[in-house]
């Protein structure tokens, strides 16, 4: 019998897979305490964010179907980036969007300097192709 892994993840990999579902949470916890405080608490948008990361979470898998197939299927040529750039994509929307959160829950940080980062780094960074130059880059 043979035990041979059909796919075997890079850490690189493994480590934006579970950046990405981690920061899912976390951005569903910040959202809940900041809709909590703000007294905006409504099962509809909690069911709507949650509907909003279950998509995310099926755009992750099916990187990883991608890679996959990529790995077995000549011709593909996927191999390698995707699960890469999808989730450091969702990793770029989901610490804009806790940043948010936060600065909902407390207004007072939307006036630090460090925040002014975030206003510009959602619309550069969340380039594929930049996202994409960057993993050649690094191999």
């Amino acid at each position: 019998m043979d035990l041979t892994p059909i796919y075997t993840f890079t850490e690189q990999q493994v480590w934006a897979i579970a950046g990405a579902f981690i920061l899912m949470l976390f951005d569903m916890v910040s959202g809940i305490i900041q809709a909590v405080m703000n007294r905006e608490f409504r099962s509809s948008t909690m069911r709507t964010g949650l509907g909003h990361k279950a998509v995310l979470a099926l755009i992750i898998l099916l990187a990883i179907c991608i890679e996959i197939l990529s790995a077995h299927v000549a011709g593909l040529g996927f191999g390698g980036v995707t699960i890469y750039v999808v989730c450091v994509a969702i990793i770029i929307m989901e610490v804009a969007s806790i940043m948010e959160n936060l600065c909902k829950a407390y207004p007072e940080l939307a006036d630090l300097p460090v925040m002014k980062i975030f206003e510009h780094a959602e619309a550069d960074a969340v380039n594929p192709k930049t996202v994409a130059n960057e993993v050649y880059k690094r191999g």
